[in-house]
């Protein structure tokens, strides 16, 4: 497959719109807490919901961006929620639906584990006992206006490396 880089004419324009949370993702996560029993609803529909809302959203950049009705349909129809790969699927999209949004995608991927993608082969030396990176350090501003906060911090939370999973991030 070959590298694709991002149309900066349309997606990345100084005109193109920045989203933080959007009617998709919320959608998706509304399908994946009520595959897991935590809400009561149509998971089905809401997944379908949130796969629709963001293909929708694509016309909201500059240029011929627009995804027509019939090829949200149809993409639609080929990805419908299989029994026991449902968190697997909802996130994957989730993943689709953060594009652009960095942080965001980073950020359910650490929460969920999905997609499945395979590590950086050449890591460096930060990390010691993870593929990925679980969490940003401190920055050394911290360590000098705010010192003791930091440790305490640091002594709740554990040692101040990549490595170091937040308390939502869990090992799935």
């Amino acid at each position: 497959m070959r590298p694709q880089q991002l149309d900066r004419k349309r997606l990345g324009s100084p005109e193109a719109p920045s989203f933080m949370v959007t009617y998709s993702q919320t959608m998706l996560i509304y399908a994946e807490a009520i595959v897991r029993g935590w809400v009561t609803g149509d998971d089905d529909a809401a997944y379908e919901a949130g796969i629709r809302g963001h293909m929708e959203q694509l016309d909201a950049w500059p240029g011929d961006t627009e995804v027509a009705e019939a090829d949200i349909v149809a993409y639609i129809a080929g990805q419908p929620l299989q029994a026991g790969t449902e968190i697997e699927q909802i996130n994957n999209q989730y993943w689709v639906s953060s594009y652009l949004n960095g942080h965001e995608a980073w950020a359910n991927f650490r929460r969920s584990g999905f997609p499945a993608v395979p590590p950086n082969p050449y890591p460096g030396s930060d990390l010691v006992s993870e593929d990925f990176i679980r969490r940003l350090t401190y920055p050394d501003s911290e360590k000098t206006v705010n010192a003791d906060k930091l440790a305490a911090a640091i002594g709740r939370q554990g040692p101040d490396i990549l490595d170091t999973r937040v308390w939502w991030d869990v090992k799935l």
